[in-house]
């Protein structure tokens, strides 16, 4: 049984691509969902039941169709002990996918019934000083972290460092685009950088330094923005280009770009995609990506997962020397010092980067073509090695099988 959200980007896309691989490998896996898609492909759909994600509610009591339920304990453990699927399927184990808070939350709303079998907690961890507390979740579900600094940090709560996955990243879709393999986007055959500037309007000779992720707290889009202007500056033909939803949880970009000066603030670009469409395909992501001369993101992270898919499309990256950035960078990209430590509603530490030491690590990339040529694909060929979820599959099959206390 595998608790995840569905959907175009972020935990929605570990949910299907994990899930996926687990299926190609002869698990017969069920899914429990917020459906963040509007329609599930098969084989999510016949395997997937919608939940309410007001899970903390107990009065609230939502309709999601026929294959629905609210998060109750009576809920939860019929999804597991075979009660609410109409063949009888009955789980061996659950996997559980989300950030600590979230699933701590479910978790101890309805303790016994992930107490029926084992089940493993898939979580990011993005900071230090981990609150003790946790051990009242991590005692009744079995932690796995998505990377060495998520296991370290862990191992500071329970006493014992848990086992490891790294994601994945389909390496053969997220890849650059070549004379010999170009990328085909509404009925355009795009066979270089320059390609995929020009199919979005842009100067195909400028550089761009781009950035994918959602604007939230954590992400510290106004760090980036302030490391980016001195460089701004001092590159005419480089933009700034940003494809989020500009007005979301970590504020309006486009009233933190008003204190820009005119003349500079013409060098950030806002796609506005998903201002516009929601969630975009994947094909155009791929396309942004292979638009872009350097990936840059100060935040810190539980995986890094839009930084190593730009790097699968042998974009280079610069990110902060922290969480699991390090790990994710490797050899394909610049990392920047922490400025200090940020505390978090979630009562533990983020981090700021040092905001002119990550400027200078994105201006030596676009100032060096060699340096930027090789350290693009030395960041593709650490993706292609280290980042795949057919092998992230087959070390959750050997965690699931190892013995456990329930």
């Amino acid at each position: 049984m595998f608790f995840g959200d569905m959907a175009a980007t972020g935990f929605g896309t570990v949910t299907m691509d994990l899930g996926q691989a687990l299926l190609n490998i002869g698990h017969d896996v069920r899914f429990t969902s917020q459906n963040d898609v509007d329609e599930l492909p098969e084989p999510f759909k016949s395997r997937t039941f919608a939940v309410d994600p007001s899970v903390l509610d107990p009065q609230h009591v939502a309709s999601f169709g026929a294959n629905s339920l609210s998060l109750t304990d009576t809920g939860l453990a019929g999804l597991i002990d075979g009660r609410l699927w109409e063949d009888g399927w009955q789980a061996e184990s659950v996997l559980l996918l989300g950030d600590f808070m979230n699933t701590r939350r479910m978790v101890l709303k309805a303790p016994e019934a992930f107490r029926i079998v084992p089940t493993y907690h898939y979580v990011p961890i993005e900071g230090v000083d981990l609150p003790p507390a946790l051990n009242d979740l991590w005692s009744i579900v079995h932690p796995v972290a998505m990377s060495n600094f998520g296991a370290e940090q862990i191992e500071t709560v329970t006493g014992e460092k848990p086992p490891m996955v790294y994601h994945g990243v389909d390496s053969a879709t997220f890849r650059p685009a070549t004379p010999e393999h170009p990328l085909y986007l509404q009925d355009r055959k795009l066979r270089s950088k320059q390609d995929c500037k020009s199919f979005f309007g842009a100067n195909p000779n400028a550089k761009w330094v781009f950035r994918a992720e959602r604007n939230m707290p954590r992400k510290r889009y106004a760090s980036l923005i302030r490391s980016m202007l001195p460089v701004l500056a001092r590159h005419p033909d480089t933009f700034l280009v940003i494809h989020c939803v500009t007005d979301d949880q970590g504020g309006n970009l486009r009233m933190a770009l008003s204190k820009v000066p005119e003349w500079l603030r013409k060098k950030i670009v806002l796609t506005g995609l998903q201002d516009n469409f929601g969630f975009v395909p994947r094909e155009l992501l791929i396309a942004l990506y292979n638009a872009a001369d350097v990936y840059a993101s100060p935040s810190a992270e539980g995986f890094g997962l839009t930084i190593a898919e730009a790097m699968s499309c042998g974009v280079p990256a610069v990110g902060m020397a922290y969480s699991s950035v390090p790990e994710v960078i490797g050899p394909g990209g610049l990392l920047a010092p922490v400025n200090h430590l940020v505390d978090n509603e979630y009562d533990h530490a983020w981090a700021a980067v040092d905001e002119k030491a990550f400027g200078d690590a994105v201006a030596a990339l676009l100032d060096d073509d060699k340096l930027r040529r090789d350290t693009g694909r030395a960041a593709r060929e650490h993706v292609r090695t280290n980042f795949d979820w057919a092998k992230a599959a087959l070390q959750f099959s050997a965690i699931i099988r190892e013995p456990v206390t329930v």
